[in-house]
């Protein structure tokens, strides 16, 4: 192997060091002829099959773990801004009808993940959650855990609802 060709093996990844693709050099987007947008069904795709038959049952844990990182690492300090991201990202359309000190309840409603999807007996959409709940966690400063208690496409329910529980002060 030359050493432009870069290794395949993922522990040789690892060990070589190999940068990774921060969220400012994901977002640079220059398709002139295809725009920046891609559909829904590539994401599930991804997100619902191939991750899923890759990783199996731990596939949840990545996706509400990814989520939750990259919910902190956006540097909101708003809430109001997350909700405008989640508009102009199409995630879906976001409600708050409960916001209190300690809980916290979040709404999704044409929810990217799985609105429209055929039930299928267990909640779907952990990548929201975590985002959710590391968007919380950073605004607040709080450790904040999601729960989805609802989901559209997972249960057949009218919306990703999602209860945040919001816990002692973070360590900086």
């Amino acid at each position: 192997m030359n050493s432009t060709t870069p290794p395949t093996d993922p522990a040789k990844v690892l060990q070589a060091g190999y940068p990774t693709v921060d969220i400012a050099n994901a977002l640079k987007i220059v398709r002139p002829n295809l725009g920046n947008d891609a559909g829904v069904a590539l994401f599930r795709l991804l997100r619902l099959v191939a991750i899923e038959d890759i990783l199996g049952r731990g596939a949840s844990a990545m996706a509400y773990y990814a989520g939750k990182k990259l919910g902190k690492e956006l540097g909101i300090v708003k809430l109001e801004d997350f909700l405008g991201l989640c508009a102009t990202l199409k995630i879906g359309i976001i409600e708050v009808p409960v916001l209190a000190k300690d809980k916290v309840h979040v709404d999704v409603y044409e929810c990217v993940t799985c609105s429209g999807l055929q039930p299928v007996g267990r909640p779907l959409c952990h990548f929201e959650g975590g985002l959710i709940a590391g968007v919380v966690e950073h605004v607040t400063q709080r450790r904040t855990q999601a729960v989805e208690v609802t989901c559209i496409g997972g249960l057949g329910d009218r919306s990703c609802g999602f209860d945040l529980e919001l816990q002692g002060e973070l360590i900086k």
